[in-house]
């Protein structure tokens, strides 16, 4: 198992763009090119061919700590290898009556 300041060179999640669990990633150069990129960079970028993936689903397949993996990507957007698309907030919170449903069915449980 890899320390994850080795993995992000000391680095911590202030250094990154605004991205979220839920970001969605995708690469948009090949495979190919990442032969001089760390191994996990390169994980990355393979993960991301054609599929958008969330970082929280990244970091997963990694075993990587969100905090690295938010690092690694924000990398990866600075040069070019992927480019990302934030989830779209809410106007309002939880739906009460939704949230009222769900505490009323575990209760009767």
């Amino acid at each position: 198992m890899v320390r994850p300041f080795a993995v992000t060179r000391g680095r911590a999640g202030r250094e990154v763009h605004n991205l979220d669990m839920l970001t969605l990633v995708v690469a948009i150069r090949p495979e190919r090119d990442t032969v001089t990129l760390d191994r996990e960079c390169a994980e990355i970028v393979k993960l991301c061919q054609g599929k958008p993936q969330s970082i929280v689903e990244l970091a997963a397949h990694l075993r990587l700590l969100l905090a690295a993996v938010k690092v690694l990507i924000s990398d990866l957007i600075d040069s070019g290898y992927i480019i990302f698309r934030s989830p779209t907030p809410t106007a309002s919170g939880p739906d009460p009556e939704l949230l009222q449903a769900v505490i009323d069915g575990i209760r009767r449980l």
